[in-house]
């Protein structure tokens, strides 16, 4: 059985730990489609771990839908043509024009430009050098396509004949960046990060790019016609012969769930392609839920041969399972529009002393308000081709969680009067996605990814910035929204006895929020569920004293560490082992956040 949630995903997160596969080419890749997107982990909804996007770029935005649906062009004539052209590249402002493009059945692939530089991604502490490409595609016709990419594609150093890594982002309608393109050429845009050891040789360095089958896909819904029924079998896709019988139904109150196991059969949807990352956000299947005219979400899972039996799991808070015969369901897949082999070459020269951005190093001019606030001191900034990376120091000889001191900020902003830039303290203590990086020295980053133009070149598009040039400008830095830690070890919560029966204590914090409890017994072992409101962040669990003995909850995560509310929420649970039966039960919260936002302190990097 397959089953896609996010208690899924934390749980392959947490594990990968353990596991020693090597993940770096599928990292890369996925990664750079995840910037793309700007997806941000939060490891509770009110404390952002990374910079807070502006805007969602899955969605796709009205104005590009339409056009998508109504504008009709005729495609390049030429059918069966390849063609490389290799201009002169020329200096741009950033990086390097490049220009060169090939051709194959009407689709125009184009590299329009490079940047090299150093990058200081998020999760990392060295130092990367990387190269970012920016790709055009064009000539789709009146294809009714939405997302298209490569399943092959490579980039060699011809100078050395070595390979480098190349990680590319898919084209996709949801990322239109010029209205009128679209309309004059029906052009989609791109980028790729290249990685690897680079040719350090001065002057100029020849690269080639191939790539082939480009796959061109639609997002397709279609009705299933029936409501749900269990032991029921349903003709999904009637031309494909895909079936798919509901196995099972359960309903969940506690968690507001409702979770049907679906059994489809060999003829599933799926895409012939060699790769399994290509297209990986928009190639799954999903089945939506409806009552009437109310969405109860949907559920997905990944192409695999090996699925048996997927799980969907649906809210329905405020439903009753009477409503269950009441309910439809639709299906949605990816379906191809075109497959083009190809292949596209393109050869392209690069000098270095025009395509490479070097760091520049400014000395942080005022930091005296944030000091103020926090005792903390910021290094020189580094200002790179891809973002801005400030070395932070807390001066507290270590990064241990101290009660009513400033554990980060959560919205930090980076302006040169043009642009603005969301940062993220990284890695933060207490935070989930740090642990590990105790050692690592901590830095204030700022991605390009999250630049917000202060007059958007055009504000029905997305503006794509993979690179920004901030040298010689002036720059500042606002730090709002202080997360402070609250410790106290000292102040324990009496508890009944913890029965088979579930029951919820509350208990008031510092500031004056409730956190509720939730206790059951399941054998010897004693489950906590910790449920915190709004702007309340855990930096760690509970500990349980049983008649005067301290117990610590097992560290080791399963599938018992957190449940899914009936308001959609995953609240932590502690699972205490082998608690023996006993007369008085206390527990302690060990450390917790809560925002002040009194402590907001503004930085004058350079004037």
């Amino acid at each position: 059985m397959l089953r896609v949630t996010d208690r899924e995903t934390e749980d392959k997160l947490r594990r990968l730990r353990k596991e020693k596969p090597n993940y770096d080419a599928m990292w890369n890749r996925v990664r750079l489609e995840a910037d793309k997107r700007e997806s941000g982990w939060q490891e509770h909804a009110a404390a952002p771990v990374l910079p807070s996007p502006p805007r969602r770029k899955w969605l796709m935005p009205t104005a590009c839908a339409a056009l998508a649906a109504t504008i009709a062009l005729g495609a390049a004539a030429s059918q069966g043509y390849f063609e490389s052209r290799v201009p002169e590249a020329q200096a741009t402002p950033i990086g390097q024009a490049v220009g060169v493009q090939a051709e194959a059945d009407g689709i125009v692939l184009k590299l329009n430009n490079v940047v090299q530089g150093t990058a200081r991604d998020f999760g990392t502490t060295a130092p990367d050098s990387k190269m970012m490409l920016d790709f055009s595609l064009l000539g789709f016709g009146d294809e009714d396509v939405q997302v298209a990419g490569f399943d092959r594609s490579s980039i060699t150093d011809l100078d050395t004949g070595k390979k480098l890594e190349l990680s590319m982002g898919d084209f996709n309608t949801d990322d239109v960046r010029s209205i009128e393109d679209w309309k004059a050429e029906r052009k989609l845009n791109t980028s790729a990060r290249v990685t690897g050891a680079f040719n350090p040789a001065p002057g100029p360095h020849r690269y080639r790019l191939e790539m082939s089958d480009l796959y061109m896909i639609r997002r397709t819904t279609v009705p299933i016609e029936g409501k749900v029924k269990l032991g029921k079998q349903y003709a999904v896709l009637p031309d494909r012969n895909f079936k798919m019988k509901i196995t099972d139904i359960q309903w969940d109150n506690k968690q507001g769930l409702l979770n049907i196991k679906y059994l489809p059969n060999a003829n599933v949807p799926k895409l012939d392609a060699q790769s399994d990352l290509l297209l990986a956000m928009d190639r799954g299947n999903s089945v939506s839920l409806k009552l009437g005219d109310r969405e109860l979400g949907w559920s997905s899972w990944s192409e695999g041969e090996d699925v048996a039996e997927v799980e969907g799991s649906y809210n329905i808070k405020g439903l009753t399972e009477d409503q269950l015969s009441d309910m439809t369901m639709t299906f949605t897949y990816a379906e191809p529009v075109r497959v083009v082999e190809g292949p596209w070459t393109l050869d392209f020269t690069l000098d270095p002393s025009k395509a490479q951005i070097p760091t520049e190093t400014v000395p942080v001019q005022d930091d005296s308000a944030l000091t103020e606030q926090t005792g903390w001191k910021l290094g020189d900034a580094l200002l790179d081709a891809y973002g801005i990376a400030i070395p932070l120091d807390r001066r507290t000889g270590d990064r241990s969680l101290r009660d009513g001191q400033i554990v980060q900020y959560g919205s930090i902003k980076l302006t040169d009067g043009e642009v603005t830039l969301s940062g993220s303290q990284d890695p933060v203590p207490g935070i989930a996605v740090g642990r590990g990086r105790e050692q690592e020295p901590e830095f204030v980053k700022f991605g390009i990814q999250s630049l917000e133009r202060k007059e958007p070149a055009n504000p029905k598009t997305h503006d794509y910035e993979e690179s920004y040039d901030f040298r010689g400008r002036p720059l500042s830095a606002i730090f709002g929204s202080a997360w402070v830690a609250h410790i106290d070890p000292d102040r324990w919560v009496p508890l009944d006895v913890p029965t088979a029966e579930e029951w919820t204590t509350t208990d008031t914090l510092e500031d004056g929020k409730q956190v509720e409890y939730t206790l059951h017994r399941e054998g010897t072992d004693v489950l906590v569920e910790i449920a915190v409101p709004d702007y309340v962040n855990l930096y760690e669990g509970t500990r349980l004293r049983v008649d005067g003995r301290d117990y610590a909850y097992d560290t080791q995560p399963s599938a018992q560490s957190s449940i899914r509310d009936a308001e959609g929420r995953y609240n932590r649970v502690d699972v205490y082992r082998s608690v023996p039966e006993g007369k008085r039960f206390e527990l302690n919260l060990q450390a917790y956040g809560t925002v002040d936002d009194s402590k907001d302190a503004k930085v004058i990097i350079r004037e």
